[in-house]
């Protein structure tokens, strides 16, 4: 029923480790973007914790899709943080210490439809019949009034650190409209859904922030169709090379991160 395209992952800097992870199996396919770890260390089993909950949330995805008692992907994800909330208590994470988080862009495919699903601020797309896209602006509004009211501060500076530490508390615990994925005990996932019939997607895209950054931010293509083309044409890693160069030439300072983390995963639906 899926037949994966095309993938690129790449870390925004070579001095750290990529926060980004992408998976399929029969009927799934998703990307996950982890939040940049505000801890200096590592509680959990892995570089950082963040590392170890893209990790968990990837490797348990498929087994969790598997499982047909869960009914739809709301249901599916809550499960999941639960599980990954019971595997941290058992590891003993400190109740003082911030959760690490991630978005999650999700494909589920049945015999009745798609359904289209996201938490945090990845980007979902069905090319068809119909164009429909899953995405939000929120954590981008929030991100550049954040570093104007940092004036030039960047993560490593403790106001601007804070300032992020109470913002994640904040979405972990469904504060605002949006909220991130994690097994904090008291999260709130405000998971978005939408639901295709098969015969109106041909091709999905499902990609992090920093990709839709080509469409998005850049304007390095006029809209995601247009990027679509490219991508069946010339490869999902031609688009990066795009993004990089662009950020190469100084464009990318309206993040805290001038080069973030790149993931997309290409899927075409065969019925």
């Amino acid at each position: 029923m899926l037949k994966i395209l095309d993938s690129v992952t790449a870390a925004g800097d070579e001095s750290r480790l990529n926060e980004d992870r992408y998976g399929f199996c029969e009927r799934a396919a998703w990307v996950i973007d982890g939040a940049t770890d505000l801890e200096l260390d590592s509680y959990l089993p892995a570089p950082s914790d963040v590392q170890w909950l893209v990790d968990r949330v990837s490797t348990l995805l498929p087994s969790a899709v598997s499982n047909r008692d869960y009914q739809g992907a709301r249901n599916l994800l809550r499960s999941l943080s639960k599980e990954i909330g019971e595997e941290m208590k058992q590891l003993g994470f400190p109740s003082d210490r911030i959760h690490p988080t991630c978005s999650i862009g999700l494909l589920l495919a049945g015999a009745d439809g798609i359904e289209l699903a996201r938490i945090g601020d990845p980007t979902c797309l069905a090319f068809g019949h119909l164009e429909i896209e899953l995405s939000t602006t929120f954590f981008g509004r929030r991100e550049a009034q954040a570093i104007e009211q940092a004036n030039g501060a960047d993560l490593s500076d403790l106001n601007s650190r804070d300032g992020i530490r109470e913002r994640r508390k904040r979405y972990i615990k469904g504060a605002f409209p949006e909220s991130v994925f994690s097994g904090h005990p008291e999260a709130v996932l405000r998971i978005q859904v939408k639901s295709i019939q098969l015969d109106c997607a041909r091709h999905i895209l499902l990609c992090t922030d920093g990709f839709a950054r080509a469409v998005v931010d850049y304007e390095i293509y006029p809209d995601w169709p247009t990027l679509l083309e490219v991508a069946l044409e010339s490869g999902l890693k031609s688009v990066l090379t795009k993004i990089r160069m662009y950020e190469a030439d100084g464009k990318g300072a309206v993040h805290f991160k001038r080069s973030d983390d790149v993931t997309a995963l290409l899927v075409e639906m065969q019925v």
